[in-house]
């Protein structure tokens, strides 16, 4: 099976009546100036020979005919089967099936894309339940946002703490909760860093004031290393210290990593290096 534009088929088309005809003109003017003695039966067979060619080039626009009314435009099945799957009408690929061979092998691809897809809407579904079940048995007041800043899952341990029902958190975005929250700032500095802090008052519907509370975000990524989620956790000051003299350090030793780049490359160094690796092999 070879696929074709039809302005290419035309021109083949044109080309071949071109050549025919001249084949056909040029014999019987050939066959008509001949000189032999029996001039009627070289006449005779000269108008036979452009009768034949008449005939072949009849039977071959009738083909080109026929080829053209049969053939289907590939983007025009297409463009339908688009528009029909955004309808959700397009079942069994009864289009595709009407492109012949070129749709049988398009089905093919259809079906092996449908196993991986439901491959990975199983593995997606399997650790979504894992999640759940995690957050329901860990004993951590968690909250998770997406990329929006909605929060999509909370921890029961957090819903107990608080005494709130599931239904006035999840769903909701965190800024309509925490009045001193903006996740587009924290979003830019999750980018950055490893967790944001943030001390912010929260107030929910069946709160009569609102109370203050402390939390760490963690940012998760996907495989493009983009923010898909984060991941809230309610700490208290202690903690929060806890985590502000970490980062303090974290950002000393980044400062004297930056800083110690010839020492690292120093041959003296290199061999302490070694014999660590070693000891802790």
């Amino acid at each position: 099976m070879f696929l074709i534009t039809k302005m290419r088929i035309s021109l083949l088309y044109i080309f071949a009546i071109l050549a025919i005809a001249f084949i056909g003109i040029y014999g019987y003017i050939f066959f008509s100036n001949f000189r032999i003695s029996d001039s009627l039966t070289l006449k005779y067979f000269a108008e036979n020979f452009i009768y034949f060619v008449i005939i072949l080039l009849v039977v071959l626009t009738g083909i080109f005919v026929a080829t053209l009314m049969k053939s289907r435009n590939i983007y025009r099945e297409l463009d339908k089967i688009i528009e029909l799957s955004r309808q959700g009408k397009y079942s069994s690929g009864m289009q595709l099936k009407k492109l012949g061979r070129l749709g049988e092998k398009i089905i093919e691809i259809n079906l092996k894309l449908n196993d991986l897809n439901e491959m990975k809407s199983l593995k997606i579904s399997s650790l979504s339940c894992m999640l759940n079940f995690l957050l329901d048995k860990v004993d951590m007041p968690i909250f998770i946002l997406d990329a929006q800043g909605m929060i999509t899952k909370v921890s029961q341990y957090l819903l107990e703490q608080m005494n709130v029902a599931e239904k006035d958190i999840i769903n909701k975005y965190a800024e309509n909760l925490f009045d001193e929250f903006t996740f587009t700032p924290v979003l830019q500095e999750l980018h950055k860093s490893k967790y944001v802090m943030v001390q912010t008052p929260l107030m929910l519907d069946s709160f009569d004031d609102p109370i203050d509370v402390n939390i760490i975000i963690f940012p998760m990524t996907n495989y493009k290393n983009e923010i898909s989620n984060c991941v809230c956790i309610f700490v208290t000051k202690e903690e929060m210290e806890k985590y502000t003299d970490v980062s303090k350090e974290l950002k000393t030793t980044d400062r004297l990593r930056d800083n110690s780049k010839e020492v690292r490359e120093m041959s003296l160094f290199k061999r302490f290096k070694d014999i660590f690796q070693e000891q802790k092999e």
